[in-house]
């Protein structure tokens, strides 16, 4: 399966197109690992602009990754938990609430990146303002990638417990 990555206002030339040989998780662990250096990279005076564009580029792939793994992936992840053991059905309903919560945080999220990126050419005269919006779009992105690698592990622990779980004598 191929999966544009990025946007045309990204890098030096169109988007790039990567064929997933590692699978979904893969792509979502190397997403948020460059959306994590994106947000830690240090912002040089006079460079506020292009250190936003590169997060707001950064972001585009996370954003993208996060939203299909919780709107297609984790719907039959959690299917198939369910159907292997029903025991562990209050163990998916939290599983979906955290990636409806998970949702609702990336919206946010996306709408504080492209506010930055848009207004951080206007910002930069001021940097002491622009360190603050920077700071808050800072923290509350790695709360999201800490929040989004939580689920991812929660998730493949509860998927491995179903069909790995010992369920008494059956006889």
């Amino acid at each position: 399966m191929s999966v544009r990555s990025g946007n045309s206002e990204c890098g030096n030339g169109p988007a790039q197109t990567t064929t997933r040989t590692d699978g979904p998780e893969a792509e979502l662990r190397a997403a948020l690992d460059r959306f994590e250096t994106s947000l830690e990279t240090p912002i040089v005076s006079g460079d506020l602009a292009s250190w936003g564009e590169n997060l707001k580029c950064a972001w585009a792939e996370v954003n993208s990754q996060v939203h299909f793994q919780s709107k297609h992936l984790h719907p039959r992840e959690y299917e198939a938990i369910a159907n292997q053991d029903p025991a562990l059905l209050p163990r998916v309903e939290r599983l979906v609430a955290e990636d409806d919560a998970i949702e609702e945080c990336r919206e946010r999220i996306s709408r504080t990146v492209s506010r930055f990126a848009e207004h951080a050419p206007t910002l930069e005269p001021d940097e002491g303002k622009a360190q603050q919006h920077a700071k808050v779009l800072i923290d509350d992105g790695l709360a999201f990638i800490n929040r989004v690698r939580k689920q991812s592990v929660a998730i493949r622990t509860w998927y491995s417990e179903a069909f790995d779980r010992d369920q008494g004598a059956v006889d």
